[in-house]
């Protein structure tokens, strides 16, 4: 849990009332819209506990498989109106912000350079007969990770990465007529059925899983080959390009 509180003198005067675990969520810091909100504490962004399985054999166990749970992260708040009708409108103002559809980013004060990917799961129950309480909603993350703020690079990855990681893009700009291939010295991408023309601008989308060709969708140019989905990024690798200048867009992964 996260309960202390940073006294410290701060350049803006809005992190003054925002608590040290006080959560951004899509965006949004929910003390700054709705008075009488305030963040107590949050648990579930410690260590994260493995899924392992195993075969009994003669001597212990085989490991066969080993994954990753998802993350429920677990924030408890305070809640004040100026009387029992009052804070049942403050109860439909939060739902309309915690609840989405789909995942939405989450950051919170104490770590603000990471993030996760979640929403809004479930909520405990609350007594409707006071202006003030104190409960606690759940947020689930499918994907258990953290991601650090966008780092970019023309080939050297040189940042910290202790687990493999997925490009988020990788940008070409072609230098001269002819076929694209980028590789990481293991795994390539490669567009050869086209010749691609000088100042073409061809993006490698990892998250959406295509390719652009000056902003157009050219998917279909991307040879079967090659390794879209398992092209990962390790610290210390080059990535170069056989046509062209490359920019890489990628997050740094903590668990």
């Amino acid at each position: 849990m996260y309960y202390f509180e940073d006294t410290k003198k701060k350049l803006h005067k809005d992190e003054l009332i925002l608590p040290s675990s006080a959560m951004m969520y899509d965006g949004v810091h929910i003390e700054k819209i709705i008075a009488g909100y305030r963040t107590l504490a949050v648990t579930g962004r410690e260590m994260l506990s493995v899924n392992i399985e195993t075969e009994e054999s003669q001597i212990g166990s085989i490991k066969t498989n080993q994954t990753l749970p998802a993350r429920v992260i677990k924030v408890t708040y305070q809640l004040i109106g100026k009387d029992a009708e009052e804070l049942q409108k403050k109860y439909h103002k939060l739902m309309q912000v915690l609840y989405t559809e789909e995942e939405v980013e989450i950051r919170f004060k104490d770590a603000f350079d990471y993030h996760y990917y979640g929403q809004y799961m479930s909520t405990d129950e609350v007594r409707g007969d006071t202006n003030s309480i104190i409960s606690s909603f759940e947020l689930l993350c499918k994907d258990p990770r953290k991601y650090s703020r966008l780092f970019k690079s023309d080939g050297d990855i040189v940042s910290y990465l202790p687990y493999l990681v997925t490009p988020e893009k990788i940008e070409v700009e072609i230098r001269n007529v002819g076929g694209l291939m980028v590789t990481n010295g293991t795994e390539q991408i490669s567009c050869t059925s086209r010749n691609f023309q000088q100042g073409d601008k061809v993006v490698f989308d990892f998250k959406m899983g295509k390719v652009f060709l000056n902003k157009v969708d050219q998917t279909f140019l991307l040879d079967l080959a090659s390794d879209f989905e398992n092209f990962y990024l390790r610290q210390g690798q080059t990535i170069s390009s056989n046509n062209g200048n490359i920019t890489i867009s990628y997050r740094e992964v903590l668990l």
